[in-house]
């Protein structure tokens, strides 16, 4: 079975063969170019200027988009991920020509070199995936038969189409543990296994050569980034609370500012056209305005475009959306897929509310309840929220609560401003993806369990 996280060796010869392509895809644009069009030596020059930079561009945009590592990925994934690559790779490429001067790149071979580099790294990389496919193997899941049930799907990926995956109760004794693992290429150990026999699997993996993986606990989380002491001959780790430091904060506050002023210059001909079409369906007001916790648990009014009916809530009280509401309006069906609605938020990243990337933002009636199933939800709140996260980019709309809040804490525990830019990137694949924005049926929450099932409507 494929490692679904490879060694660098092969993640490094992975990026080295797309580069290759890259070039290949450029003489290939030159040489047919040159059959229509007079190609001459300052052509040659500019592009020889370019190439370095046109290949770091190659290198970040791959990195970003997981392009060097095609383990469980299907075709259509691989194709939205090169379309996207594709158009910065073309935008970008176009920007350093004026940047540096190289005005001498003819427009038909940016053009063919662009389709080329899609049509070269689907091929490349659509024989990696099969390959990978044909050493998939059979896994299990030792837990409990809930996390069974939430993660088999995702697991289904990383086995052949003929094979199961199958599963092993957590509290099945040790011994019949031990026998039936020896048929499998992969163990996945769920959170709810004990410390005893999560210690027995894992060095039963190591030493029959197993991959495993483990589904942290947000203890498990808490340990990340550790630091390690000793008080006299006694080692101990040093665990520290979720925050971002004092040094991080203050560029991530320049990040944001920057980033926030650059897409409200870019987004402004969509507010417009946004605004003008909420205001002519049915005359209401164009934003909407509602209190969401903030950092410290200090509330504040996020802004929203209005995508359902003026006070949708007035005879229901707080209720998540759900799929197919018939309190979305026509105007707001289209902006709530297309994430449109969101983007007034930029205004509350500049007044210091809202970070550009952080933890999705909760209201309190919510927050409460969802605090009451998981102790360590509020702990999110120990940075500023975001209009997109690593739980947005990472999960899917029907991710469950807990397990959004474990890609919120790693993202705490984790924080850095490449990461910041990797979540801005991927959000672009988010918005393209339907099954990550697709949502199912709930009703309206009347019980703390409702609250839970419910928050995979929560975005």
């Amino acid at each position: 079975m494929p490692n679904i996280n490879p060694n660098r060796l092969l993640r490094f010869s992975i990026v080295f063969v797309d580069l290759i392509l890259i070039f290949v895809a450029y003489v290939a644009a030159f040489k047919i170019a040159s059959n229509y069009t007079p190609i001459v030596q300052r052509n040659i020059d500019s592009f020889v200027n370019l190439l370095p930079w046109i290949l770091l561009m190659g290198i970040f945009f791959i990195v970003v988009f997981e392009l060097d590592r095609l383990v469980e990925y299907d075709m259509w994934d691989l194709t939205r991920k090169l379309v996207v690559t594709s158009a910065f790779f073309f935008v970008i490429t176009i920007a350093f020509s004026f940047l540096f001067r190289e005005f001498s790149l003819p427009r038909s071979v940016l053009f063919l070199s662009h389709f080329f580099i899609f049509v070269f790294l689907f091929a490349w990389k659509g024989l990696v995936i099969k390959f990978n496919q044909i050493k998939k193997g059979k896994a299990v899941i030792i837990g409990c038969h809930s996390e069974y049930e939430t993660i088999k799907g995702n697991i289904k990926k990383l086995v052949k189409k003929q094979e199961q995956v199958d599963f092993i109760d957590h509290k099945t004794p040790y011994q019949e543990i031990k026998k039936r693992i020896a048929d499998y290429d992969a163990v996945f150990v769920s959170s709810s296994v004990s410390t005893k026999v999560k210690n027995e699997v894992l060095y039963l993996a190591f030493k029959k050569n197993k991959i495993a993986y483990v589904l942290p606990t947000v203890s498990e989380l808490l340990l990340m980034k550790s630091t390690i002491t000793t008080l006299d001959d006694t080692m101990l780790l040093q665990v520290k609370p979720f925050y971002i430091n004092g040094g991080y904060l203050v560029a991530k506050r320049i990040f944001d500012l920057a980033t926030s002023v650059i897409l409200l210059a870019l987004t402004l001909p969509i507010m417009l056209m946004t605004a003008i079409a909420i205001k002519i369906e049915d005359g209401g007001s164009i934003f909407f305005k509602q209190e969401r916790l903030g950092k410290n648990n200090k509330p504040f009014n996020i802004l929203k475009f209005r995508s359902m009916k003026e006070n949708a809530e007035k005879d229901t009280g707080p209720t998540l959306a759900k799929s197919d509401d018939d309190r979305i309006t026509k105007v707001g069906d289209f902006i709530r897929k297309t994430r449109i609605d969101e983007l007034p938020q930029l205004i509350n990243v500049l007044k210091g509310e809202m970070s550009i990337v952080g933890p999705r933002p909760e209201r309190y009636f919510f927050a409460e309840n969802f605090q009451k199933q998981n102790i360590w939800f509020k702990t999110r709140c120990a940075v500023k929220p975001g209009i997109t996260g690593y739980a947005q980019v990472m999960g899917n709309y029907t991710t469950e609560m807990n397990d959004k809040l474990k890609f919120d804490l790693h993202y705490i525990r984790n924080y850095s401003l490449w990461l910041d830019m990797v979540i801005l990137m991927r959000t672009i694949l988010v918005v393209i993806n339907k099954a990550k924005a697709e949502g199912g049926e709930v009703q309206e929450p009347q019980s703390a369990k409702a609250f839970v099932s419910a928050s995979k409507e929560v975005r």
